[in-house]
């Protein structure tokens, strides 16, 4: 797939309501072909997992196969939607398509969240803001101070960052768009947008916590909302709609 290292996408905006349709969406979606979808989903959590416990390497490689599988599952919702009876190749199409520009929005993402991680801790002091050694028994180091409003910044700064990989997948397979202009698209379109994708995040984080009830089988049907949503939601800001 030849990526487009110039293009801007232009997002539409919407109200904060959609954030709670792209779900809907997504559900109603996911549901015409529900166990395929689950076998997808559980197929790709095999994998993550079994990368992730690769000693040293798998946390990285865990960021960069991630926006290679989430654009399979967008495709795969592509395919779906179109009346396209899913296969289990579709969980590799972004091998196959984009394999080299998702690879670096993984890697790219991955270094933003370092230096987020270095601009806190640079901060910390600051914010008077202390750290002490774990004592026995304990894992984490201890902090002291303000530590309320360092939370806050943190969580805030942590969903401005979400906004550059939440639809960057998408943007690559879908737009064309080189790796670096995906993840500013995104990110234009998550701010322009914010209401309604923490409203649709709020939203998957509590259908999550309601999944993991049923003993958590709840989980086969939430990953695969999860996926697909990314999906409804570049249709709804990105996708050319007819006249």
């Amino acid at each position: 797939m030849q990526t487009d290292f110039s293009a801007r996408v232009d997002a539409r905006k919407v109200g904060y309501t959609q954030g709670w349709r792209w779900i809907v969406q997504a559900f109603y979606l996911v549901r015409q072909q529900p166990l395929t979808w689950m076998l997808l989903a559980g197929s790709y959590l095999l994998i993550h997992f079994a990368v992730a416990a690769i000693p040293l390497l798998g946390a990285p490689l865990t960021f960069f196969l991630a926006p290679i599988f989430a654009a399979a599952f967008v495709l795969a919702a592509q395919q779906a939607e179109q009346g396209v009876e899913l296969k289990m190749a579709a969980l590799f199409a972004g091998f196959r398509l984009a394999l080299r520009p998702l690879l670096n929005v993984g890697m790219l993402y991955l270094a933003l969240l370092l230096l987020a991680m270095m601009l806190l801790s640079a901060l910390m002091p600051m914010l008077g803001i202390h750290m002490a050694a774990p004592q026995a028994g304990q894992e984490l180091p201890q902090l002291s101070g303000p530590i309320a409003p360092f939370m806050l910044l943190t969580s805030a700064l942590m969903f401005l960052l979400s906004l550059c990989y939440w639809f960057a997948p998408a943007l690559v397979v879908l737009n064309g768009l080189g790796p670096w202009q995906a993840l500013r698209d995104s990110f234009r379109a998550g701010i322009a947008n914010w209401p309604a994708v923490l409203l649709s995040a709020f939203m998957l984080a509590l259908l999550l916590f309601l999944a993991l009830l049923p003993l958590g089988l709840g989980l086969l049907l939430w990953f695969p909302v999860l996926y697909v949503t990314a999906y409804t939601g570049w249709k709804d800001l990105f996708a050319v709609r007819q006249a």
